[in-house]
């Protein structure tokens, strides 16, 4: 979508999903101003302020109510620990603002339910932000299903797997909501169900802590039987080493399509150079000498830029996008039902 009039945003977080992916990508994005942000300390939220040049700036108690009750905010975008995604879509939605929010939807079916509920009673946009599906090389996947290049699609893999999450909130259960599984499983579970184009009837799910010192899961692999048989594979990791790893395997009667966006990513460097002259090569990266594998403009090539034209877009001409909380509450459906089997040990139905 193009975007036909301005769409003054509120950032809620300052994080380092939006000052590596949102940000850099919002400044491409025709009609999209950022006008107000709101963080949890004065000092960051003011450093952050001044980095991007948003003039307005909330921070301590009550920033979230504040920012979403300013008048000049016509959308907001909620990038925070998955325990406050519940507060500020009810405290956006409440001051009829359209609503951006990061994956995951909520952190279970119960708190993902509501924030459907609540967009839906105060007749809000909302955005489920799943930037996966909107991988240039993912959406091209999709048009090949589409226009029959691979035949009758059987099996999809996903796989998203790193050392660990950025943040220390991650590893409370109580903040987080899970482990591996709610983190990136999320990512896999959606990109595979958007590829099918339809829902999955029944779900095999594993869990395991195999390398940090956690309660909460590190490893997963959930299965999703699809109409006919067809399967998903959803693999991650918080202790694969190497880097962030960001495939796609998909087989069909006809084909099969493979998508690697973090080793092909069109340049290679062999270097001895110390980590100072390398400098930045990609998210989540373990070494910064030998072999490397530099990224391009990630919030392109993991489909920020697409993901934000598009809801942006829909919010200016007033229309739901096509990711949107409906989306979000069906992964979460998925991801509580895989987290059962995995404590079951069996293939469990899915009543979606």
């Amino acid at each position: 979508m193009v975007s036909p009039r301005p769409v003054n945003i509120g950032l809620l977080g300052t994080g380092f999903i939006l000052n590596d992916f949102h940000l850099p990508a919002l400044r491409e994005v025709p009609g999209a101003r950022v006008v107000a942000v709101a963080g949890r300390t004065g000092a960051k939220t003011d450093g952050f302020a001044r980095k991007w040049g948003i003039k307005k700036r909330f921070h301590g108690d009550g920033a979230v109510e504040r920012l979403c009750k300013d008048p000049d905010v016509d959308a907001v975008l909620v990038a925070l620990p998955n325990d406050l995604h519940l507060p500020a879509i009810t405290a956006a939605a409440e001051n009829g603002k359209d609503i951006i929010c990061e994956k995951p939807l909520g952190r279970n079916l119960t708190e993902a339910d509501e924030a459907l509920r609540i967009v839906r009673r105060q007749k809000v946009i909302h955005c489920y932000a799943e930037n996966q599906i909107f991988i240039p090389q993912i959406a091209r996947a999709k048009s090949f299903i589409l226009g029959g290049v691979l035949g009758k699609v059987t099996w999809v893999r996903s796989r998203e797997a790193h050392s660990g999450p950025h943040s220390r909130w991650f590893w409370d259960p109580e903040r987080a909501g899970g482990g591996v599984l709610l983190d990136m499983g999320c990512h896999s579970i959606e990109v595979t169900r958007h590829l099918f184009g339809t829902k999955p009837e029944a779900t095999s799910g594993w869990t395991a802590t195999l390398g940090h010192k956690t309660t909460l899961e590190d490893n997963s692999l959930v299965l999703l039987r699809y109409p006919g048989g067809a399967l998903g594979q959803c693999e991650n990791s918080w202790t694969a080493r190497g880097g962030l790893d960001v495939r796609l395997e998909v087989f069909g009667s006809e084909g099969s399509l493979f998508i690697d966006t973090t080793r092909e990513t069109g340049i290679s460097v062999f270097t001895t150079a110390s980590e100072e002259k390398t400098g930045y090569i990609v998210e989540k990266a373990d070494a910064k000498q030998g072999w490397l594998y530099p990224a391009w403009n990630e919030f392109i090539n993991n489909g920020y830029l697409s993901e934000l034209r598009h809801f942006v877009g829909a919010i200016a001409a007033g229309k739901q996008p096509s990711e949107n909380f409906e989306d979000g509450r069906l992964v979460n459906a998925i991801m509580d039902a895989a987290y059962a089997s995995a404590r079951e040990g069996r293939w469990l139905p899915l009543k979606l």
